[in-house]
């Protein structure tokens, strides 16, 4: 699956003739992220931060976004019958497509399709009525893999403001392909959805 949206990006890239000036987006928002995995119940969906930037580069009517992003992620929920907090976080690593669906004047809703790489640089996990631990450290914890794929998938709506700047919002569920767990027999993946805003302008 990730070889074949890499193949569609390269795709995309050598035999379209870009066709608006690139630019350069800086993007904040939240993400509503679980754990999912035979070895979690009961998981309640915890909101976390991520700021971002990226590189917009046109290929004809598309927009292929080239980025990083800082990143919060975790949950609360009960894992062999305990509850505990996990707090993850990334840098990410997107490498996004827009596709435009409807267009309007200045407002255009795009289809956002893409991997993203995913570069752990922190894990804690919080039990009840406990002090927070790094997650290999913990008794039931885990080691946390460093690096996480991705797919992700959503809608978003931008808008020019005149001049070079533009704005937009979108709403955006990524799926984990890869276990967060480096023992891989517990396949604990994240799910996010992400709400976040932008302002970009046009660079050259």
């Amino acid at each position: 699956m990730i070889k074949k949206l890499f193949g569609l990006v390269a795709l995309l890239a050598f035999t379209a003739v870009p066709a608006r000036s690139q630019g350069i987006e800086f993007s904040a928002g939240v993400n509503f992220s679980k754990l999912s995995g035979s070895v979690v119940s009961d998981a309640v969906r915890s909101a976390g931060k991520t700021f971002g930037i990226d590189l917009v580069i046109p290929i004809g009517p598309i927009g292929l976004n080239l980025g990083g992003s800082w990143s919060q992620k975790g949950v609360e929920q009960t894992i062999d019958n305990a509850a505990s907090i996990i707090d993850l976080t990334y840098v990410e690593l997107p490498v996004h497509l827009r596709f435009p669906l409807v267009g309007a004047g200045p407002i255009r809703l795009n289809l956002i399709l893409g991997p993203t790489i995913g570069i752990n640089t922190g894990c804690e996990i919080t039990p009840a009525a406990g002090v927070a631990q790094d997650c290999k450290d913990l008794a039931g914890g885990f080691d946390v893999k460093g690096l996480e794929w991705s797919g992700t998938g959503g809608l978003g709506l931008s808008f020019r403001l005149g001049g070079l700047a533009y704005a937009g919002v979108e709403l955006t569920y990524a799926v984990g392909l890869t276990s967060v767990d480096e023992a891989a027999p517990q396949s604990l993946k994240n799910k996010t959805f992400t709400l976040a805003g932008h302002f970009g302008f046009d660079v050259f």
